[in-house]
């Protein structure tokens, strides 16, 4: 029967459909540098800095979302040893492949202590379509930060831009 049919096909190309939706939630992180340590707890990414410059974690490429949005992310930074981390939101033009960045947004840092969301603007500039979202740290020497220096907890998107308020803040929780 050609209903039973649509509705099969229907059925099998939301399944299809679904792990990508549920990819987007959230971005799943990678390491930057194989000497960067990475774990999981109780649902938070932690992430330990080798030394030396900026190192983190990075996601896959995303969509750029079809208008402006913010991004929105939960990080604390436990060890004295890092100076700041912060996050970092990487436009590209193409959603594959490696390619040149053509425009980067930083968040506002966060130091040794602090525990807080941090806001990004997702504002795609002219020709993008995709971006890349990475955790970076940076040490207040060379010596190798703990292994769970920085813990990058639950992200989301909103949609609308940043508000253009002041936000104050008394400190981690």
């Amino acid at each position: 029967d050609r209903s039973v049919r649509i509705l099969l096909l229907a059925l099998a190309l939301l399944t299809l459909a679904a792990p990508q939706a549920a990819a987007d939630d959230g971005p799943a992180f990678r390491r930057t540098t194989p000497r960067a340590v990475l774990g999981e707890r109780d649902g938070w990414t932690l992430l330990g800095v080798p030394g030396g410059r900026a190192w983190g974690i990075e996601s896959a490429l995303r969509r750029a979302p079809p208008r402006p949005a913010t991004l929105e992310v939960e990080l604390a930074v436990a060890d004295p040893r890092v100076r700041e981390a912060f996050v970092r939101v990487a436009w590209y033009a193409r959603e594959r492949g490696r390619q040149r960045q053509l425009d980067v947004v930083d968040s506002d840092l966060v130091v040794a202590g602090e525990r807080r969301t941090v806001l990004v603007p997702l504002d795609p500039p002219e020709g993008a379509r995709a971006y890349r979202v990475r955790v970076l740290a940076r040490l207040v020497t060379a010596e190798r930060s703990s292994d769970d220096a920085i813990a990058v907890g639950p992200s989301r998107v909103t949609s609308g831009r940043l508000a253009l308020t002041r936000l104050l803040w008394d400190g981690p929780p």
